[in-house]
């Protein structure tokens, strides 16, 4: 077993390794190119988090961010993010060097791989393998397609320098290297000064706050590890320890997470953060994508092999778990090791490797069973939670079995043919040269950013927003157009999702409305705002007290709605360099409608501000159909929150039509009471009633037979046509 002491020489390992990452990086990004003050990446949800790494500069924390969703505020308690809650704090240490939320983002990002690569190398260390093995496996780790195709679009997966950590932890426990039963007498011993054992904890600990598939399948391996411990040693004393690591990684994420449960629990969740069972099939891998070339590959004709099995149904970011030909070679070593040496449970520990190979076989195994297409992951979906829908993400640990297999084969073939001093150091070049070529085969020119465009598209954007900033004053209200769901929004006409969140992070002190939350009042009130023509949306939105409107013309087809604002409020003041943005000042036309209403003002304002709201939070899907009869679909059980904002009471009338499969009953209750017969044949109906201010609900259950219908996997029961709530004029 190789020392683990951390010498003068060890510490020069470690320097080493993590320079030899910031060079291979450097030369895969071609970082001489770069703006550090343009993010990276400058689309999409590198946008999104973008917002986030501002939002932690800008406020203190992510949670709460009143620049967005105005007149509203931004609150992510919905989205729950607080299981990275560790990553943020890395942020917000950032922070305290550099308030540029570009050069935060991009240092975050390019931290994590020295960080990756030291903390494999701990792993390996502590794992016997030698400095030189463990320098060339931890590098390759660091550099795997997974790392660059996340990228600043999945920033906290990027970030999976605990991954090598957690499994040292598993290995520890599955080889009895960290355990709480005495050898000798088989009691239990705690010795809360093991040092293992302190480093175990704490490790689980950090693992709770890095995320929660991480968290997930780190927890998944100590299950296998307790199953393994268990059935060696005969003794159901092996599961305490695993289950005991288990209840501290489940303890920590819930505690991290609790905010946004209580939140979710008082106000109910969204339709954001509600998953389909199907996902787990959608968003796992096929164990062919573990084996293929990385997308892009720099030999043409391994590019054109992965090209070729790229046009299947169903290739999302699954197609980042390449895992290069080095770590192919662990790869397959595990398979044949299960299927040629067949070691014996009990006897593991004298299989040739000291057990390890024989643990990581199973271990690797296992998350293929877990997470391939149709496999394990499926039934957990169905049965148990279909939140942890992204089961490809376990290739990060498959990656690490395998790099961690290649250096222990490294390690055996140094002690029978590198024994002579005099070889070591022809040995290590010709290790820096399969290094090397390692790097090229994991990956892609593709993976460069387009520096130029990005720089270009960066400066347009930030000059634009700097204008606006200086023409308004502090605190100023500004609407975009076109409207865009948040988040995780289709693209809308040529807009990427996110894009909208560019306003925010070009400026400081304004307030921008695109950040209205899915299934909140937010989004409810920008919704019936977009419903109405464009005269009466600009004076709505300029009654609310907006002060600015700002239009993205790649969300629109055509120029008509830009036409039909200039009609009402004349040439925009600003376009920027690229032509993409322009502002409408509202300031003139807000005085205008205070001349116009006089002293019916402030009630026009209260009108605009707090119409009638109406929320679908429980039960029922998204609003779909022709426009001249749009109907949604609720399960047996709905509900609808409706929000009188103001100080009075509404007398309203509610029109709809329902129809089941079947005959059925229908219960409606909370602020209407009624039990109607529902069937095929449409049933009219409609209600007066008086909405008192505040948030009220009602409910509806049918004990219909769910439609079965073809390809979709919702549940559908109760079929609602033309909904609406209309005030009635006294």
């Amino acid at each position: 077993m190789t020392r683990t002491r951390l010498s003068p020489k060890s510490l020069a390992a470690y320097v080493f390794a993590s320079f030899l990452t910031i060079l291979c990086v450097a030369f895969t990004l071609k970082l001489w190119q770069a703006d550090w003050r343009v993010p990276l990446t400058y689309y999409g949800e590198a946008n999104y988090n973008g917002m986030l790494v501002k939002s932690v500069l800008d406020f203190g924390w992510h949670v709460d961010n009143p620049a967005m969703a105005a007149p509203g505020e931004l609150n992510l308690r919905d989205v729950p993010m607080m299981d990275n809650n560790l990553l943020f704090a890395l942020i917000k240490l950032i922070g305290l060097f550099t308030k540029d939320y570009g050069l935060a983002l991009n240092l975050f990002y390019l931290l994590t791989f020295p960080l990756v690569t030291l903390s494999a190398m701990v792993a390996l260390r502590q794992l016997g393998i030698s400095q030189l093995s463990a320098i060339f496996a931890s590098v390759l780790y660091s550099v795997l397609p997974y790392h660059f195709v996340r990228g600043q679009h999945h920033l906290f997966l990027s970030a999976y320098f605990l991954v090598p950590l957690a499994v040292m932890v598993v290995l520890w426990l599955v080889m009895g290297k960290l355990s709480l039963i005495d050898a000798a007498s088989g009691k239990f011993r705690l010795n809360w000064r093991e040092p293992k054992l302190i480093a175990s904890v704490v490790i689980c600990l950090l693992v709770s706050a890095s995320g929660t598939y991480y968290a997930f399948f780190t927890c998944f391996f100590l299950v296998i590890a307790a199953c393994i411990a268990a059935i060696r040693q005969r003794n159901w004393r092996g599961l305490v320890l695993p289950v005991a690591m288990i209840t501290v990684i489940f303890g920590g994420l819930m505690a991290n997470l609790l905010p946004s449960m209580l939140y979710l629990r008082q106000h109910g969740d969204t339709p954001i953060v509600r998953r389909a069972a199907i996902d787990a099939e959608l968003y796992s891998f096929r164990l062919s994508q573990l084996l293929l070339p990385v997308s892009g590959h720099r030999v043409a004709l391994l590019a054109k092999l992965k090209a070729a099995f790229n046009q299947r149904q169903f290739i999302n970011e699954n197609d980042d778990a390449t895992l290069g030909m080095i770590g192919l070679v662990g790869f397959l070593t595990l398979f044949g090791w299960l299927l040629i040496r067949k070691p014996e449970l009990r006897h593991w520990e004298t299989d040739g490797s000291g057990g390890l190979l024989s643990n990581l076989s199973v271990m690797n195994l296992a998350a293929i069973l877990l997470a391939t297409f149709g496999s394990l992951s499926a039934l957990v979906a169905l049965v148990i939670t279909p939140k942890i829908r992204a089961y490809n993400r376990i290739s990060i640990f498959i990656a690490f079995f395998s790099l961690l297999t290649v250096a222990w084969l490294l390690d055996r073939f140094t002690e029978k043919f590198v024994r002579p001093a005099s070889r070591q150091l022809a040995f290590a070049g010709c290790l820096l040269i399969v290094l090397m070529i390692g790097v090229f085969d994991q990956t892609s020119a593709r993976f460069v950013p387009d520096y130029p465009k990005n720089k270009a598209e960066f400066a347009s954007d930030q000059k634009f927003m700097r204008q606006l900033q200086a023409s308004l004053p502090a605190g100023a209200m500004i609407f975009q157009l076109p409207f865009v769901p948040f988040p995780e929004s289709p693209k809308v006409g040529k807009m990427f999702d996110y894009d909208h969140a560019r306003g925010y992070l070009h400026s400081q002190g304004l307030r921008w409305s695109y950040g209205a939350m899915q299934g909140r009042d937010d989004e409810a009130w920008q919704k019936l705002l977009i419903a109405k023509s464009t005269a009466e949306l600009i004076e709505a939105i300029a009654l609310s007290g907006f002060q600015g409107l700002y239009l993205n013309r790649e969300g629109f087809g055509d120029a008509k709605v830009e036409s039909e604002i200039e009609i009402v409020l004349g040439k925009p003041q600003f376009v920027s360099d690229n032509g993409r943005l322009i502002f409408f000042d509202l300031r003139s036309f807000g005085a205008q409608l205070h001349t116009k209403y006089g002293e019916q003002f402030a009630a026009k304002r209260e009108e605009a501000l707090h119409p009638l709201l109406l929320v679908w939070v429980e039960g029922c899907s998204e609003l779909e159909g022709p426009p001249d009869n749009p109907y949604r679909w609720c399960s047996a059980i709905g509900e609808l929150e409706i929000t009188n904002g103001s100080a009075q009471a509404r007398q309203v009338k509610l029109e709809t039509t329902f129809a089941t499969e079947n005959e059925a009953t229908l219960v409606i209750s909370g602020l209407l009471n009624e039990q109607v017969k529902t069937s095929k044949e449409p049933l009219a109906f409609s209600r007066s009633l008086t909405i008192p201010p505040g948030k009220h609900r009602i409910h509806f259950r049918s004990d219909a037979r769910r439609v079965l219908a073809p390809g979709d996997f919702r549940y559908l029961v109760l079929k609602l046509s033309n909904f609406k709530i209309t005030t009635e004029r006294e």
